[in-house]
C-alpha cells in the first residue's frame, strides 16, 4: 500500500487494494491465528505427577523498566515462572530460572524473575542470551547443583514457544518434557470476528517461525 500511494501506480489499483484489504482481513481473525500458530503449539508433552523429575526448567520471557528505572518481569516471564514455581512446589523438586542480560544495562533475567517467587529452592543461570544458549549454559549448571542433563526435567515456557524449546532442548539430548498447555478453547462466532490483538500473534507466530528456521540452518536443531 505504502508504495502504491508512494508511486502513484494506477494501473489496477483496484485489484491491489483489494487485495490487500482481504490479506489483512484474514490475518486479523481469530480463527486464521489459531490454524497459523497450531505447529508451533506443538513438541509439548502430557507427564504424570507419578514420574520421577529432577527439576522444573523455566525459560524467562523478556523484562521491562518503570519511570522509577526499577526493572520488573513481563507478563510472559511472570507467567511462566508462577507456573514452574507452583509445579516445583508440587513436586518437591528445584526450580531453575534460565535468562540472561538481553538489555544493554539492564540486570539478568533470571535475577528480575527470581525476586517475584517465594521459592528457596531455586537455580539461576544468568548467562544466556536466547533459548539455544540457555540450553548450552544448563549443563553446567546442572553440574554445579548434583544434576544430570541425562536427568528427566519439566520445561515450561510460552506455548507459542514450545517446538522451538522442545526442538532445542532435544537435540542437546535433553531428556525433557514441555508443559503441555492444556486448552478447552471450542469453535465460536467470536474466532470469525477480526481482532486487532491478531495482528500481535501474528508477528509473534512470524518471529518464532523465522527463529526455527534460523536455529536449523545454524545447525542449533536437528528435525
Amino acid at each position: 500500500m505504502f508504495f502504491i500511494i508512494l508511486f502513484k501506480i494506477k494501473k489496477n489499483i483496484y485489484f491491489y487494494f483489494k487485495t490487500i484489504f482481504i490479506v489483512f482481513f484474514i490475518i486479523s481473525l481469530p480463527i486464521f491465528i489459531e490454524i497459523f500458530s497450531f505447529p508451533l503449539n506443538k513438541g509439548s508433552s502430557k507427564f504424570s505427577s507419578s514420574e520421577n523429575f529432577s527439576a522444573i526448567i523455566v525459560l524467562s520471557g523478556g523484562i521491562y523498566k518503570d519511570i522509577n528505572d526499577k526493572w520488573y518481569p513481563s507478563s510472559n516471564s511472570i507467567k511462566r515462572a508462577i507456573l514452574g514455581n507452583n509445579l516445583a512446589k508440587k513436586l518437591k523438586i528445584p526450580l531453575i530460572i534460565l535468562g540472561g542480560q538481553t538489555i544493554s544495562g539492564g540486570p539478568a533475567e533470571s535475577f528480575v524473575v527470581s525476586n517475584f517467587i517465594d521459592n528457596n529452592n531455586i537455580i539461576l543461570e544468568h548467562r544466556s542470551k536466547n533459548t539455544y544458549q540457555s540450553v548450552v549454559n544448563l549443563e553446567k549448571i546442572l553440574l554445579e547443583n548434583a544434576l544430570n542433563k541425562k536427568d528427566n526435567f519439566i520445561v515450561v515456557t510460552s506455548k507459542i514457544h514450545n517446538l522451538r524449546t522442545a526442538l532445542t532442548f532435544r537435540s542437546q539430548n535433553y531428556k525433557i518434557k514441555v508443559y503441555n498447555y492444556s486448552s478447552s478453547n471450542r469453535l465460536n462466532f467470536k474466532k470469525f470476528i477480526p481482532n486487532s490483538k491478531s495482528f500481535i500473534l501474528f508477528n509473534n507466530s512470524l518471529y518464532e517461525y523465522y527463529g526455527i528456521i534460523k536455529y536449523f540452518l545454524l545447525g542449533y536443531i536437528k528435525i
